[in-house]
């Protein structure tokens, strides 16, 4: 669903009049109506700061300039209909070569990783037999560091420690 389909669908939901008659007891009333739609419109305002995402645009190889930053070449074929132009056509190239845009973020946020700290400064490596941990003195790099803090909290239950960031 793009903008303008969030944006319609929330026009469609507004009230158009107030219609309440006193007969109707469930109906909701005219001050609801009102703050309803002063609600809708003020979603609208905020829908509409929003940047709809740009497609990316494979372009030839001719309009490439090193001002465009990192991108992606490709060679297009056109040895086949309808790009090959006629059998007549022995000049007519191979491939064309085409160039996307690369959008890089600047910074990658880093995954959390959990570790399992018993007493001071041990902390869990392994279980050496069914369930006898192997624990190291400090963070070192044999420390198992999981991805997950559902699963440290589970080895933390298992062995009587507790579950930290790395």
């Amino acid at each position: 669903m793009n903008k303008q389909e969030v944006i319609k669908k929330i026009n469609l939901e507004m009230f158009a009049c107030p219609t309440w008659k006193p007969e109707d007891a469930d109906a909701p009333t005219t001050d609801f109506k009102d703050g309803y739609n002063a609600a809708s419109k003020a979603n609208i305002k905020i829908i509409n700061q929003l940047d709809e995402p740009t497609k990316v645009i494979a372009q030839l190889a001719e309009k490439w300039h090193e001002d465009i930053g990192p991108v992606l070449w490709w060679d297009f074929p056109v040895e086949e209909p309808p790009y090959c132009g006629t059998p007549l056509d022995d000049d007519f190239p191979k491939y064309k070569t085409h160039f996307t845009e690369l959008h890089i973020p600047d910074e990658v946020e880093e995954e959390p990783k959990w570790v399992v700290k018993v007493d001071d400064n041990a902390y869990f490596v392994d279980f050496f037999d069914s369930l006898t941990p192997h624990l190291v003195d400090g963070l070192s790099w044999e420390v198992m560091r999981l991805d997950d803090k559902s699963k440290a909290d589970a080895v933390a239950l298992i062995i009587g420690g507790k579950a930290e960031k790395a």
